[in-house]
């Protein structure tokens, strides 16, 4: 079964030592891994994508990991659940989402889990030189930089943090223009709350990469983190003049103008919405407290039963339902 919200990316499950024999989930002790690959017919760089596993039931996330050069990822170990396989939207690819099922067989020893998903090329990625658009960026660099780079994202898959940090670095002193090691220590240093120590990683990457939206965002989104609103409002602007159909840059310059112009961030909450209602959600909360500011109840009941519609299980599902319940109350 292929669950896609953009694409319908290719999976092909084989569970082994009979599992396919065996419909029954049980508990058990044997271990099973996800080995998957991406791959794409329209180029585009694949090494370095970020990979997450999330748990269908209540649409948390169990773990994440990051792509191989040979675009080739792992997860280990993982609970018997049904799960999806989500890709993140980059500068040459659509995001994916791919479901599968986890059955571990007892007293049958390890499982392993095939998932190859096919990535879809943006446009701007499939219609031009597929070697132009995988060559854009990180030519020519040094093996000691490639070969730290590698052991960053083996540490970052095995949650070793620390040692990721360390040899991202590493692969960055040995080659200060390596986009692929700096976006990935960027994101690792925000998600360890290393605000200012990303947006110096961050800083750098829309000048290795001109012509990429993705260097604003990221950039964008820590100066939010920091509360720097403005500076993050350039950059995310420049984003989107960089590629207008990403939802994400729409999303966090609505959070960026909230405060100072109400109306242009309705627009981009609104555009965000167009581009991926899933995925921006969130927006939807946004538009109700802008709504609920004007005097406007039924326009913010109205977005937050959407959100919950969206994403019944998210974390703040039960404030935003006691909200929902307060406007009616209200009628």
């Amino acid at each position: 079964m292929t669950i896609t919200r953009l694409v319908r990316p290719v999976l092909f499950s084989l569970l082994f030592c009979g599992l396919l024999s065996s419909p029954t989930k049980a508990q058990s002790r044997s271990s099973t891994d996800i080995e998957g690959r991406l791959r794409s017919s329209g180029g585009g760089q694949i090494v370095g994508l970020r990979i997450r596993l999330i748990k269908q039931s209540g649409s948390r996330q169990a773990t994440e990991g990051f792509s191989r050069p040979d675009g080739t990822f792992f997860f280990r170990d993982i609970p018997a659940g049904d799960y999806l396989i989500e890709t993140l939207e980059t500068e040459d690819f659509k995001a994916t989402a791919t479901s599968v099922s986890v059955v571990p067989v007892p007293g049958m020893g390890p499982t392993i889990i095939p998932v190859l998903i096919e990535l879809p090329t943006k446009s701007n990625a499939a219609s031009g030189n597929p070697a132009v658009v995988s060559a854009d960026v990180d030519v020519n660099v040094p093996k000691a930089a490639v070969k730290h780079f590698h052991a960053g994202l083996k540490a970052m898959e095995s949650k070793d943090e620390e040692r990721a940090t360390t040899e991202l670095k590493a692969a960055i002193e040995a080659f200060p223009d390596y986009y692929g090691a700096r976006l990935a220590l960027g994101l690792l240093l925000r998600s360890q709350k290393r605000f200012q120590e990303a947006a110096e990683t961050f800083k750098q990457l829309g000048q290795l990469a001109p012509k990429r939206s993705v260097p604003h965002v990221e950039y964008g989104r820590v100066l939010l983190d920091l509360g720097q609103k403005e500076d993050a409002a350039r950059e995310l602007t420049t984003a989107i003049q960089l590629e207008e159909g990403n939802w994400t840059a729409h999303f966090f310059l609505g959070l960026a103008v909230l405060e100072t112009n109400t109306d242009v961030a309705e627009k981009q909450f609104q555009r965000a919405l167009e581009i991926d209602e899933q995925k921006a959600a969130r927006a939807h909360v946004a538009l109700a407290r802008i709504a609920m500011a004007r005097g406007e109840s039924e326009v913010a009941l109205k977005h937050l039963t959407a959100y919950l519609k969206l994403v019944p299980n998210a974390p703040d599902a039960e404030v935003v339902r006691k909200h929902i319940e307060r406007l009616r109350s209200k009628k």
